[in-house]
């Protein structure tokens, strides 16, 4: 490997990591204290429920 391209996939490396910190800071500050209730009945209700009318077909 020369060392442009040795150069080039640090480069790329050092990119990939910020990426990754600014996606784990975002969803440290947005995300992490989110929580969605689950009702194991109303899924089931949900689930089982009809598909809706979509109208008429062309």
């Amino acid at each position: 490997m020369s060392h442009d391209e040795h150069r080039l996939v640090r480069h790329l490396a050092w990119v990939v990591v910020i990426k990754l910190l600014a996606l784990v800071g975002l969803w440290w500050m947005f995300v992490r204290d989110q929580h969605v209730s689950t009702d194991a009945a109303a899924a089931a209700r949900h689930l089982a429920a009809p598909a809706p009318d979509q109208g008429e077909p062309r």
